[in-house]
């Protein structure tokens, strides 16, 4: 049975929690896990960037707790009440605390659901940070379900969460047609994986990635495999001319 994760941000149980468990209710087919980010203790992240360079973090809480929780899911559900136009603190620092997974997701190929409650304003720029941290994980983007404090109990929307679904299968992930975006990040992340970090280069030979126009095979048009490659290539002389000229 496939296992999915609801991440719940907010410290309260009430629009953003009311949301999700509803959204949990239509999810009985699946194994369901059900998470509160303030349930734990996630300390901020400092920045040393051991997890990148050595690939663990000197930190002693729940953060690796949470952080394999997800990464063992088929599928991830966030939600997020809106806070001076941004995501909650509680998730923006469980991701800093992720960092690593720009370079090494677990995530890739994983459809991802996102949802967002406000008073009135400031769904627009939180979900644009969230659809960004969509493409650096990797992961298939399947919307978001944003609501105001006057419709926090409309309906809720069965494209989305059809296309959730659909995308929990790994016979669908063949159908799938990453945006441009998608391929220059990658591109851009295999570069560093090539030329910076020797874990990283590792970790993608290991996975096969080295060698393909994105994660996995899937629909990608020859417009996008021939801009992927030139910028690939274009920015792997780049880092390796700074890198000989430093």
């Amino acid at each position: 049975m496939k296992k999915i994760v609801i991440i719940n941000a907010s410290i309260r149980k009430k629009s953003t929690y009311s949301i999700l468990k509803r959204i949990e209710s239509t999810l009985g087919n699946y194994n369901v896990e059900f998470l509160c980010i303030s349930d734990y203790e996630v300390k901020p992240c400092v920045g040393c960037e051991n997890c990148l360079r050595n690939g663990s973090c000197f930190i002693k809480d729940d953060s690796e707790k949470l952080l394999t929780k997800i990464s063992e899911a088929d599928g991830i559900i966030i939600g997020t009440p809106i806070y001076l136009r941004q995501i909650s603190g509680y998730l923006k620092v469980l991701i800093d605390r992720g960092c690593a997974w720009y370079h090494r997701s677990p995530l890739v190929g994983k459809p991802i659901l996102f949802v967002t409650s406000t008073q009135v304003t400031g769904s627009k720029q939180a979900i644009k940070y969230l659809n960004d941290l969509a493409v650096q994980w990797g992961t298939i983007n399947t919307g978001n379900i944003s609501r105001k404090m006057f419709d926090h109990k409309k309906k809720l929307p069965n494209k989305q969460l059809n296309l959730f679904r659909y995308y929990l299968e790994d016979e669908h992930k063949c159908n799938y047609k990453p945006s441009l975006k998608y391929i220059l990040e990658f591109a851009t992340q295999k570069v560093l994986a090539v030329t910076v970090l020797p874990l990283d280069y590792e970790y993608w030979k290991a996975k096969g990635y080295i060698d393909k126009p994105y994660f996995y095979n899937c629909k990608i048009n020859i417009f996008k495999r021939i801009i992927g490659y030139i910028y690939y290539k274009i920015l792997t002389f780049f880092i390796t001319k700074n890198k000989t000229n430093s």
